[in-house]
């Protein structure tokens, strides 16, 4: 063998060494924990950054969302629920809130003509929306808006 195919073998085989090591430097681990995560990191401190995301488990909640909110009122509820729409002037909005009364906090708005479905009325004025929370009777309408 002549010297020029000694050095392209070598070459080959340094660099074959080099991806595999790569490789396997970069190999992704299912499930680390904390302590190998960090040895990963520290190992690799000089050549790479390494990120462990944990992953979660998400769970579906198909119902209304609960209203926390301790109930210091006194509501009617109504015979059958019923759609209203929001009668704000176009460009406005009409806060939902966690209680009937602009001192409660507001979780939401609604836009003009958007629909509402509540089942109680309280004796201040008030719609309870399906999902827990109010919203002012002076801003709701049986119909919706025209244009």
């Amino acid at each position: 063998m002549n010297r020029k195919t000694i050095t392209l073998r070598i070459t080959a085989v340094v660099l074959a060494c080099v991806m595999a090591f790569s490789l396997a430097a970069c190999k992704k681990k299912t499930d680390p924990s904390a302590s190998d995560a960090s040895a990963i990191a520290s190992s690799n401190a000089s050549s790479m950054t390494t990120t462990t995301i944990p992953t979660t488990t998400l769970t579906e909640y198909s119902g209304p969302v609960p209203n926390s909110q301790q109930v210091t009122w006194e509501e009617t509820a109504l015979e059958a629920e019923a759609t209203y729409y929001a009668t704000v002037t176009a460009g406005e909005f009409l806060n939902v809130r966690k209680g009937p009364g602009t001192e409660y906090d507001k979780v939401g708005t609604l836009t003009r003509g958007q629909a509402v479905t509540v089942v109680a009325r309280t004796s201040n004025g008030w719609y309870k929306t399906a999902d827990g929370y109010y919203v002012s009777e002076t801003y709701l309408a049986t119909t919706a808006p025209t244009a």
